[in-house]
């Protein structure tokens, strides 16, 4: 009779192995499908809306973002500002119960959806990438108008990502590190490093100086050596009127003194 030992425990052993894999893929299924539809055309259409109302105005505002041509990274773009994307939905106000109102609340509805879910949408960044990621906020100053559209490319971009089933479990780290950190000191926060190059230049102005007046001196002393030469040169040439010693003069009056004498001899 033959063992079926082997078969049946192989069989056993790989089928919890397998409803476990079926249980998973089913739960990426419906998290990937969930995650693709929080962000809808009409939201993005209301986000259109709320800018072109703000067209006009003529005020300024001031806040901190990730500035994407310098990160060069989609997935960690949206990591880094994601948290400051909420702060900016916190501040931005309507008046109460106004049509922009009531678009902008369904906005911040939409943005906390994204990661209410037991599985966030857009992982949480670790210690090290939140240090890390900080070192690439900047001060941002626009009209309001310019900041709703920053927002809206914003979703947009998270949008595109979720379609194409991102999972954002990325590390950073690198990035961040390469792109925002560079030669500047690690420790330094956001703040200081705007803070230096206004430094940088009160350290040049004094350079700036000194290498006029060096120049300057430069000048002085070529001008005064050029003048010495000339007048040596001056002094040296002999003299264009029939080439007479300037001494000349002064020699004939004396022989003219001393032949005067002679006559008045002569007469007497």
């Amino acid at each position: 009779m033959p063992r079926l030992g082997a078969k049946v425990c192989l069989f056993r052993c790989t089928l919890p192995s397998f409803f476990l894999l079926l249980v998973c893929s089913i739960h990426e299924t419906e998290q990937n499908s969930y995650c693709q539809q929080i962000i809808t055309e009409k939201h993005l259409a209301e986000l259109e809306e709320l800018a072109d109302t703000q067209m006009q105005h003529p005020g300024r505002v001031s806040f901190k973002f990730i500035n994407k041509m310098q990160l060069k990274d989609s997935v960690c773009y949206v990591k880094a500002a994601f948290p400051l994307l909420g702060k900016i939905l916190e501040r931005t106000e309507f008046k109460e119960n106004s049509p922009n109102a009531k678009k902008m609340q369904t906005v911040r509805r939409m943005y906390s959806r994204i990661d209410e879910n037991v599985d966030p949408c857009i992982r949480d960044e670790d210690d090290e990438e939140r240090r890390l990621s900080q070192m690439c906020f900047e001060e941002f100053t626009t009209s309001p108008y310019e900041m709703l559209l920053l927002v809206k490319q914003f979703f947009q971009d998270i949008n595109q990502l979720l379609q194409n089933q991102e999972t954002f479990e990325k590390d950073c780290s690198q990035v961040y590190r390469r792109t925002c950190l560079g030669p500047r000191d690690a420790g330094s926060s956001p703040e200081q490093r705007r803070k230096e190059p206004a430094v940088r230049e009160g350290h040049r102005e004094p350079l700036i100086y000194i290498a006029v007046a060096t120049v300057v001196a430069i000048l002085l002393a070529v001008g005064g050596l050029l003048l010495y030469k000339y007048k040596s040169r001056v002094l040296e040439r002999p003299l264009e009127d029939g080439g007479c010693d300037p001494e000349e003069p002064e020699r004939r009056a004396l022989q003219g003194a001393r032949r005067c004498p002679e006559l008045e001899t002569q007469d007497l």
